[in-house]
């Protein structure tokens, strides 16, 4: 037992250190491509249409829009469904239609995020590019331009992902997601050099707008919208001869969870639903197609998160209440200060090595990169909650019964 976690152990560190490495020899080159990039692109091909469903978001749909409209890039149009918000969000809207004339509000009955997204897509939008902002998240004011060029650089890329921020952090649940989201981000800036992009999450994610025509725009039977979309657009197009992929320097911040309830609630409906989406997918795993789809992502990535990742994180209390054992009976505090130290490198090398954080910000992840292990448990609690809760719910996930696609706000 004791070698096959120091073997567990060693697996992980090289994963993280490979994955680090990677992500930041990746990075390097996207720079100098986009140095030169700069220069040579005209950014006057392409428009984009900027789509943002909206059902009770009051309290920051004015900000999404303002961020939207404050771009420096101007062949855009914004287009808001608002889908029968029983809030102030329409009459917010129809005030920043005087301010902004060019905003299209579209006012429809309540029929879910999804129908609400199709209508924009389809019935509204007119540039080749569509990006998906949700009505409490904002951008940086280089998003957009920044997206379109990469779009503009590579002919074959079909949808791409952004990277996400929380938008402020105010107490220890909403610390622990802007830590994961850290993390996580630079785990992405790695996925695409292996062609392991599977996931365009919902914030500022973009497509070709002839790309969710074909494949005719998001599912109605999905929670997770964007994860089944994502699915859907790389069964059509495959990952190979189509790009898909994620851009580090399109910044789009979110809200976070602000209390452990909401957060598990939230993790639960993307475990759900991601659980969902790869069953309604299913043909992804093990394709034999290998002109059309990766081997690593269909024989490695794919699979990996059922038989490795959810199996792992289901054994988790198990190897903690071993770890605990081994640090009482031999007082083995090495092997806890090692994993504390793994965990505060890899939070401190994810935010420095980030150029577009301030440098107090900086400083002030560094003050709490001790504390990351124990932060990012407060996500593994949610995401373990989430898995025992959904294993419940098979039934419905193998036969994708209980279809829906509903609005789940949680407090913002």
């Amino acid at each position: 037992m004791v070698i096959a976690i120091g073997l567990l152990a060693t697996f992980n560190f090289l994963r993280i250190f490979i994955s680090l490495t990677v992500a930041n020899l990746s990075k390097a080159y996207k720079i100098k491509k986009r140095a030169k990039s700069r220069t040579a692109s005209s950014l006057k091909q392409y428009g984009i249409s900027v789509v943002i469903p909206a059902y009770n978001e009051e309290k920051d749909i004015a900000k999404c829009v303002e961020s939207v409209y404050q771009n420096d890039f101007l062949k855009k149009e914004v287009i808001v469904i608002d889908d029968g918000s029983t809030d102030n969000t329409a009459y917010l809207l129809e005030k920043l239609k005087k301010k902004y004339p060019s905003l299209i509000i579209v006012h429809q009955k309540n029929s879910g995020k999804a129908t609400a997204l199709n209508t924009g897509i389809i019935g509204y939008a007119t540039f080749p590019l569509v990006m998906v902002l949700d009505g409490d998240s904002f951008l940086a004011k280089s998003a957009i331009k920044n997206m379109v060029r990469h779009f503009e650089d590579d002919d074959r890329l079909v949808a791409m992902a952004t990277n996400v921020r929380i938008s402020d952090a105010r107490n220890i649940v909403e610390y622990a997601q802007q830590v994961e989201y850290q993390i996580g981000n630079k785990y992405k800036e790695a996925e695409p050099t292996f062609n392991l992009e599977y996931i365009i999450g919902g914030i500022g994610s973009t497509f070709r707008r002839e790309a969710l025509l074909l494949v005719k725009g998001y599912d109605l039977d999905s929670v997770t919208e964007d994860i089944a979309l994502s699915m859907k657009i790389i069964k059509a197009f495959g990952n190979k001869v189509a790009h898909i992929s994620y851009a580090d320097d399109v910044i789009c911040y979110t809200p976070p969870a602000h209390n452990f309830k909401d957060l598990k609630k939230q993790r639960f409906r993307w475990k759900y639903g991601r659980f969902k989406a790869l069953v309604k997918y299913k043909d992804l795993f093990f394709s034999t197609n290998f002109k059309k789809y990766s081997f690593v992502l269909t024989w490695w990535k794919l699979p990996k998160i059922i038989f490795f990742e959810e199996f792992m994180m289901l054994i988790d209390p198990l190897m903690l209440i071993f770890m605990g054992y081994l640090l009482v009976s031999y007082l083995d505090v090495k092997t806890l200060l090692g994993v504390v130290a793994t965990f505060f490198l890899v939070a401190v090398i994810a935010r420095l090595s980030d150029q577009q954080y301030s440098l107090k910000k900086s400083i002030k992840v560094v003050i709490i990169a001790p504390l990351t292990i124990f932060l990012l448990y407060i996500i593994n609690f949610a995401d373990y909650y989430s898995l025992i809760k959904s294993i419940f719910k098979y039934k419905d996930i193998l036969t994708n019964s209980n279809p829906s696609s509903k609005w789940n706000h949680i407090q913002r």
